[in-house]
């Protein structure tokens, strides 16, 4: 068995809860490596409520720390943001804020010359939003 944190909203609005998985037989794990990614809690060093208003402040602490410079920081606390919308630890985040996640999270891989992340945060932006033109010309 393996011990797994994935978020699910607490008492305070934490997402963290415990569950254990038997990896004892290879017939039980998913063929799919993003599922198993999936069930890792994406940073959990960095806090943030799980509310559309939480994603929102992350958003805005990813973007300061991009401006500051700190562009490795950054990515961590917009993937943060688009793990828990992917996850479903936030509900209600529309397509355009989370297109806005991915594109955002685009310029700073550019900025990183992380080439193939950068092209496949554009198209999952363009996916949720065709209209947003920061993605369509990164």
């Amino acid at each position: 068995s393996a011990a797994v944190v994935a978020g699910l909203p607490g008492a305070a609005g934490d997402c963290r809860r415990m569950e254990f998985v038997d990896m004892s037989s290879s017939n039980d794990l998913p063929k799919d490596a993003s599922v198993v990614q999936s069930r890792f809690e994406v940073s959990p060093d960095i806090h943030i409520d799980c509310t559309v208003v939480g994603i929102e402040q992350a958003k805005d602490r990813g973007n300061i720390l991009f401006s500051e410079g700190a562009v490795e920081e950054s990515v961590r606390w917009f993937s943060k943001c688009i793990w828990l919308v992917d996850t479903k630890q936030v509900s209600d985040v529309s397509s355009n804020l989370e297109s806005i996640l991915h594109s955002n999270r685009a310029f700073a891989y550019i900025k990183l010359k992380r080439w193939a992340e950068a092209e496949r945060d554009c198209t999952a932006a363009l996916a949720l939003n065709g209209q947003n033109a920061k993605a369509k010309y990164r």
